[in-house]
């Protein structure tokens, strides 16, 4: 027999990696998918194992699969398209084309005319938010109607999903979209205008701004190549004046001097002035500016501290980047229509046991409030809370010393600083102490030296070690 292996066998293994096989409730709630689908995915990628022993319980079968640590070579070897991915990819090839050949298409995807034509129903579907439609033409094809616009708009979405999931579809996206979406004439030029754009912009308080932004670009301005350069945004807006029009409720106005230089000779500045308000927008979910979300983001935010608090007995506190967070997630959970997006950039980072247990955690109870957040962004905010909460929690300490040499305290600062969870706002010789203290107000003293105890007064002491 055959296996059919696919994307979601991937994503489930490489979830499995991520929670060492102890949250399995975790991962139907990220697929989307119930126990028993779970066991079938699991049996069935326990079946491409090496040398495995064949077992039905589940813990036995997770604990052979993640034992094996060229799993995930052999589910990308074994890898076919499933039906989801075959309508995301007919989906993105009529957007691209404007037309499908259903007789090429049948003979690429290694499927039937007839499960083809199945699948365009459900592409119909997906395609008509955008006020697009499809028409069929005896002898001639399938073909997209719609104004110009909104399949530019619709394409925007589309490459998105695909530059987000592109490490794990099947190898026939890659060798029939990568040459479009990573140009090799325009992407590394691209690539760099956008990093220097979130620098100066301060666009970079969430993942995938990037693949966004880029995905923005590909969609309204290299797809589209009919812009006059008269009618490009750098010609229209080329005044500070006049740039500040559109964009002056968008960025700080301390940099939107270097903003505006930027679109004078960046790629983004030759998109259509037409299209002006979808990159103002894209601009909006990128700094989290919804201005109509404002009235509900309290609401939201008590929703959330009460869900910290519940959940890992965390304080949440609001500030520029949860109220922006706040916004941006009350925006999408009121989306009628999702596209589903499977972000995994998660899986790269360098996160411990325990991180990963209370991000689950708070994943499991926001998603019973807000059906579409994101794990990743989950993930970002919680080490954004918990940074911030560690920072308020440290001790601003002076570190007094007698026979050390200031020169090796001052280089283990850092160290010393993140070991003991503190602030180190000085160094002062114990002889120099009652000098300085008459000048400063001294809370909480640091020492390293246990002789010291006796020459400091009254004050909070922190016995301190040196690190290693």
């Amino acid at each position: 027999m055959t296996l059919s292996i696919n994307t979601k066998h991937l994503r489930l293994f490489k979830l499995l990696e991520f929670t060492k096989g102890e949250n399995l409730e975790f991962c139907e709630l990220f697929l989307d998918m119930n126990r028993a689908n779970i066991c079938s995915y699991l049996k069935e990628i326990q079946k491409i194992v090496p040398n495995r022993k064949s077992t039905t319980k589940t813990d036995d079968m997770i604990r052979i699969i993640l034992s094996q640590n060229s799993c995930s070579f052999y589910l990308k070897k074994e890898q076919n398209i499933s039906k989801e991915d075959r309508i995301f990819f007919l989906t993105l090839h009529l957007l691209l084309k404007s037309s499908l050949n259903l007789h090429a298409l049948s003979s690429i995807l290694g499927v039937s005319r007839r499960t083809l034509n199945d699948d365009l129903i459900a592409v119909k579907k997906s395609i008509e938010i955008y006020s697009l439609d499809i028409i069929s033409i005896s002898g001639k094809g399938v073909f997209l109607e719609g104004n110009f616009i909104d399949i530019k708009r619709a394409l925007c979405t589309y490459i998105y999903k695909y530059l987000v999931e592109e490490n794990y579809l099947p190898d026939i996206f890659d060798q029939s979209f990568s040459h479009i979406f990573h140009d090799s004439e325009i992407d590394d030029i691209l690539q760099k205008q956008i990093e220097k754009f979130i620098s100066i912009a301060n666009c970079d308080s969430f993942f995938y701004n990037r693949e966004l932004l880029k995905s923005f670009y590909i969609s309204f301005k290299f797809l589209d190549d009919d812009t006059t350069f008269e009618n490009q945004i750098k010609n229209n807006l080329n005044t500070l004046d006049d740039f500040k029009i559109y964009f002056g409720n968008i960025f700080n106005a301390k940099s939107l001097n270097n903003i505006f230089d930027f679109f004078q000779t960046s790629l983004l500045g030759e998109i259509s002035f037409e299209d002006i308000s979808f990159l103002i927008n894209i601009f909006k979910i990128s700094k989290g500016l919804f201005p109509e979300e404002t009235p509900f983001v309290k609401d939201h935010f008590i929703t959330f501290k009460k869900i910290f608090k519940n959940s890992l007995n965390l304080g949440l506190k609001r500030d520029v980047f949860v109220d922006r967070f706040l916004s941006r997630t009350s925006f999408c959970s009121k989306q009628k229509h999702y596209l589903p997006i499977f972000e995994m950039s998660f899986l790269n980072l360098n996160l411990d046991s325990l991180t990963i247990e209370k991000c689950i955690k708070l994943f499991k109870e926001l998603r019973k409030v807000y059906w579409n957040i994101s794990f990743t962004d989950v993930v970002s905010l919680y080490l954004y809370v918990n940074s911030t909460n560690k920072k308020e929690d440290e001790k601003k300490i002076v570190i007094v010393y007698s026979s050390i040499p200031k020169y090796l305290l001052e280089q283990l600062k850092d160290k010393i600083e993140v070991d003991n969870n503190i602030t180190i706002t000085n160094f002062i010789n114990v002889n120099l102490f009652s000098d300085f203290i008459e000048l400063n107000d001294i809370q909480c003293v640091g020492v390293f030296e246990g002789a010291l105890k006796n020459s400091l007064g009254n004050l909070e002491v922190k016995y301190l070690t040196l690190p290693i």
